[in-house]
C-alpha cells in the first residue's frame, strides 16, 4: 500500500476543475457589470439630453414670448392714445392719427391730427412701425397661424376691429415663432385689446 504508484490521484483534478470554475465565474461577473455599466451610463445621458433639450426649448419659448408682448405693449401705447383708426381688409396693418401734443406734452383738447400719417403692418415676416418716411422694426418672425389653436394652425388676424361704424378699439393678437439653440422652433402668441381714449372727445 505504500508503493508510490498505489497513491490516490483525485486531489489535482479536482483543484483544476475549481479554478476553471472560479476563473469562468468572474468572467461573467466582469461582462454582467460591464453591460450593467453602460445601461446606467446611457440612461444617465438620455436623462441629460432631455434635460438640456428641455432647458433650450424653454429659454427660446420665454424669448419668443417677451418679443410678443414687448410689441404688443408698443402697439397698445401707440393706438391708445389714437384719436382716428383705421384697419385694413384682412387685418394685417392699421392706420392711426394722433392728436397735437402741446408744450408740457400733453394732447390737445378738443384732439387735432398732428398731421403726421402713421401705420403698423406686417411686412413679410415682420412688423413694422412707419411714421412718416421712417420705419421701424416691432417684431420679428411674425406668422399667421395660432400656435395655440386646436390644431396648431389656424389663421388669425393681428388686428380686429371692435364693432360700430366707428373704431373704438382694437384687439390685437400676435404669433411669434423663433429658432433657439440647435435650430428649436418655439413660437408663442399675445393678445389684447386696445381701448381708443380719444374718440369719445371727437365725436361729443
Amino acid at each position: 500500500s505504500g508503493h508510490p504508484h498505489c497513491q490516490p490521484m483525485k486531489a489535482a483534478p479536482l483543484k483544476s476543475r475549481n479554478c476553471r470554475f472560479r476563473r469562468g465565474a468572474t468572467l461573467v461577473e466582469v461582462v454582467t457589470a460591464a453591460v450593467f455599466s453602460v445601461m446606467v451610463l446611457t440612461g444617465a445621458f438620455a436623462a441629460l439630453l432631455s434635460g438640456s433639450s428641455a432647458w433650450i426649448r424653454g429659454g427660446g419659448s420665454m424669448d419668443a414670448e417677451s418679443s410678443a408682448q414687448r410689441a404688443i405693449r408698443r402697439i397698445s401705447s401707440e393706438l391708445r392714445q389714437a384719436m382716428a383708426v383705421t384697419v385694413d381688409p384682412g387685418g394685417m396693418g392699421v392706420t392711426y392719427r394722433l392728436p397735437v401734443v402741446d408744450s408740457n406734452g400733453n394732447y390737445t383738447v378738443p384732439p387735432v391730427w398732428d398731421g403726421v400719417t402713421r401705420r403698423i403692418e406686417r411686412s413679410g415676416t415682420n412688423l413694422d412701425l412707419v411714421i412718416g418716411a421712417s420705419r421701424r422694426r416691432l417684431a420679428s418672425g411674425v406668422i399667421l397661424t395660432d400656435p395655440f389653436s386646436t390644431n396648431g394652425s389656424s389663421a388669425y388676424q393681428i388686428f380686429t376691429p371692435g364693432a360700430g361704424t366707428i373704431t373704438r378699439q382694437v384687439t390685437v393678437q400676435l404669433s411669434i415663432q423663433k429658432n433657439s439653440i440647435k435650430s428649436y422652433q418655439v413660437s408663442s402668441r399675445g393678445r389684447e385689446t386696445i381701448f381708443l381714449r380719444n374718440i369719445p372727445d371727437l365725436i361729443r
